[in-house]
């Protein structure tokens, strides 16, 4: 599948890639995938591993896809674990994503189905058999491909969401037409100023957060677009309408402390699947990330997804969604 995507000046006269589901245009013909037009650093930038030992005489994948205000950054390495056991696996870049959260303005739900869509036809073209591997948002995304294309081995969910964290959240489709920005870094939440300083250490590790010179700078690094955000309840909303239908094997892994996605979200997904190959781990004292190396737990986690990949091979045929 490929699709021409047509850039047009925002409000501030900057490139962006949709928002207002009127500026998204795509066409079928030669297409690229997303390039941003904002700096993007090299690890946060779209991946494909390609095997150099292989499972057997058929080609295996993994689609990873990552979740809102995320990017490839975040699967590198457990991508590189699977691609070492002999796994394709490629991680597209979602428009809007890989730098700062205000690139998120104005891009539509839309134009992150398009680019997991386009995700998903490169990596069934290389090849025989392919997996999907979700995180957060990501894994509505990986229930929307698998229910709309089939052909799909297995699903495994990282932290998947079903229900806005925040109840407020959903205020977002009338608040967007009269406050542009959200500033989290405003907000009175210990837990939210705490997010906001691990977001922005994790894009940069070596900012002087507590400097003067960039305290003058958070309100603009850090503010997200309202838009943004009401996009994102867009895709919770149409998850809702996906899971039911998700009728492959699936793996889901959640974390006891996560606040983003807590793990009543995982429980309740798993209790909407259809199919009988379907298991729920929920780790104690883990959180959103549970696959990135600062937890303790990512090992086991990326062992597991690795077993159950392997396990699903045993099938003479593939599993698709109904």
């Amino acid at each position: 599948m490929n699709r021409h995507v047509v850039i047009v000046p925002d409000s501030n006269g900057e490139d962006c890639r949709t928002g207002r589901e009127p500026l998204y245009f795509a066409a079928r013909g030669n297409l690229m995938p997303f390039k941003p037009t904002y700096a993007v650093q090299a690890e946060r930038l779209p991946y494909t591993f390609t095997p150099t030992i292989h499972l057997g005489e058929r080609r295996i994948g993994v689609l990873f896809l990552h979740g809102f205000m995320g990017s490839p950054l975040s699967s590198r390495p457990m991508a590189r674990f699977l691609n070492e056991r002999g796994f394709f696996v490629h991680c597209p870049l979602l428009p809007g994503h890989g730098s700062y959260p205000d690139k998120l303005y104005r891009v539509s739900h839309r134009a992150w189905l398009a680019e997991a869509e386009e995700a998903y036809q490169l990596a069934r073209d290389a090849c025989d058999d392919l997996f999907i591997l979700g995180h957060s948002m990501g894994n509505v995304l990986a229930a929307h491909l698998t229910v709309k294309f089939g052909n799909v081995r297995g699903v495994a969910m990282l932290a998947p969401v079903i229900d806005v964290p925040d109840p407020r959240l959903r205020l977002t489709k009338y608040a967007r037409f009269f406050l542009p920005w959200y500033y989290p870094h405003k907000s009175k939440r210990e837990s939210m100023q705490q997010l906001v300083r691990e977001r922005v250490l994790d894009f940069d590790p070596s900012i002087d957060f507590d400097s003067p010179e960039f305290q003058e700078q958070l309100p603009q690094v850090s503010r997200v677009p309202i838009s943004g955000m009401y996009e994102m309840v867009r895709m919770i909303e149409m998850g809702r309408k996906l899971w039911p239908r998700l009728d492959v094997p699936v793996r889901i892994y959640a974390g006891e402390e996560d606040n983003a996605a807590p793990p009543e979200n995982a429980r309740e997904i798993f209790n909407l699947l259809p199919g009988r190959d379907k298991e729920l781990t929920v780790y104690p004292d883990v959180g959103h990330e549970l696959m990135r190396p600062f937890e303790p737990i990512h090992m086991t986690v990326w062992q597991s997804v690795n077993d159950f990949f392997m396990g699903q091979l045993h099938h003479k045929e593939p599993l698709t969604a109904k």
